[in-house]
């Protein structure tokens, strides 16, 4: 079950990843298909927000354990100050502002998609794995995968 947090950032960064390559294609991709993969990157990034509350942060805060990791609540910090981020982000680059800025949108994206690798894989050192091994033994924290 937790092993999925782990394929979901793959998927997120995949959708990131096409979202870019659209946007960088000649002839340009049209206003609709962008918009369509704006809203897969944001579809999946909020079901992996609920399956990381649900599997990792709501787990530890319960448990009273979460004191126990050094990094968790930083972690916890910087992942809601990313996801404002990426809030923001959308909130600036509407439609009319990507259709009136092309160039413009490739660089914010190139930057939020570079925060977004970053913060991946500091939340999976950081957090997941020491997190699944406190919550559920050395196995899972081997396998990434919970009992």
């Amino acid at each position: 079950m937790t092993a999925d947090l782990f394929e979901e950032h793959r998927l997120l960064i995949a959708a990131a990843d096409a979202l870019l390559a659209a946007v960088r294609r000649n002839p340009p991709a049209r206003s609709d298909e962008i918009t369509q993969l704006r809203v897969r990157v944001g579809t999946l990034a909020l079901a992996h927000l609920r399956h990381e509350d649900e599997m990792i942060i709501k787990p530890l805060t319960q448990s009273g354990l979460v004191d126990q990791l050094p990094h968790a609540a930083a972690m916890m910090s910087e992942l809601r100050h990313g996801h404002g981020q990426y809030s923001n982000h959308v909130g600036t680059w509407t439609v009319a502002a990507i259709e009136a800025d092309r160039a413009g949108y490739e660089k914010a994206l190139v930057r939020v998609i570079g925060i977004l690798h970053s913060m991946i894989e500091r939340e999976e050192r950081l957090l997941y794995w020491p997190a699944l091994k406190l919550l559920h033994g050395d196995e899972a924290a081997q396998t990434g995968k919970a009992g």
